[in-house]
């Protein structure tokens, strides 16, 4: 046992750690015979979630990181809000973008849904979006009344639904005015700068989600932690108007490219070193 007192001087946390990066560098090969359309305007970069774990199991903490491009130039750093929508004209028809929920899939269905801004009872373009009011930064589950709409359900009238990824989930609605969130968050946002029609080489926008709650026993808080970390609850993203760039981390398109944090195998590494070179030393 004592050649194992060099790992138990790297901090819990980071033994623990199961950061999960869902990578969409294969998104623009042209898997997709929906996507209209230039990469600069819509490229959504990947997903990184975080189910944060110590020596004693889950924290409770919950942090996802998003990079897109939905929505206007030059949104107030840490304001989610102050992401205006913009308008895509394509095939005659010009459509408001703008971004939707950031989705999660359990066994390939659709269970769970975290607003990216608030939204519920106001149209969009001329289309109604139900009655409930739902909270940027908390997490839903699609029960007990709480539904899905689909990008159909945006589009401008006189729009075809084939050009945009027709039928593809973009946002929760409900028939009840405050839906129940499973639990509460935030969302910040950090503008990268703005893209160019033929230059674009990181997304405009880093979207950072923030969950907290307990983690009690039986709990879907805690069922939701637990399928981030082994990789069975996975993210599921897109624009709400115009559904045609999508993220699915579950489907044929887009396997999981699920990796530890960099700096986390780092310091993994250099504590199993450790242990080799002190255990080298007392032979």
């Amino acid at each position: 046992m004592k050649f194992l007192v060099p790992l138990l001087l790297l901090p819990s946390a980071l033994l623990m750690a199961n950061t999960l990066v869902y990578s969409n560098n294969a998104w623009y090969s042209g898997l997709d015979p929906y996507l209209v359309g230039n990469r600069e305007s819509f490229l959504i970069q990947g997903v990184t979630l975080d189910a944060v774990q110590d020596s004693s199991g889950f924290t409770g903490e919950f942090h996802a990181i998003l990079k897109y491009n939905y929505g206007g130039p030059s949104p107030a750093p840490g304001n989610l809000s102050t992401i205006s929508p913009f308008d895509v004209n394509a095939y005659g028809v010009v459509s408001t973008l703008q971004a939707a929920d950031l989705f999660f899939k359990q066994s390939g269905v659709l269970r769970y849904g975290v607003p990216l801004v608030n939204h519920g009872g106001a149209p969009v373009n001329g289309n109604s979006t139900g009655t409930g009011q739902f909270d940027s930064g908390d997490l839903y589950q699609i029960a007990n009344g709480i539904s899905t709409m689909t990008s159909n359900q945006f589009l401008t009238a006189g729009t075809d639904p084939a050009h945009f990824g027709s039928g593809r989930t973009v946002w929760l609605t409900s028939s009840q005015a405050n839906p129940q969130a499973v639990v509460t968050g935030t969302t910040q946002i950090y503008f990268n700068g703005e893209c160019t029609a033929a230059s674009c080489s990181q997304a405009e926008f880093t979207v950072t989600l923030n969950l907290l709650g307990t983690p009690l026993a039986g709990s879907l808080w805690l069922e939701f932690l637990t399928g981030v970390s082994n990789g069975t609850i996975t993210p599921y993203f897109t624009g709400a108007t115009c559904g045609n760039d999508l993220f699915d981390a579950e489907g044929n398109l887009l396997p999981p490219n699920a990796i530890p944090e960099p700096a986390t195998t780092a310091l993994l590494a250099a504590g199993l070193a450790a242990i080799v070179f002190r255990a080298k030393r007392r032979n």
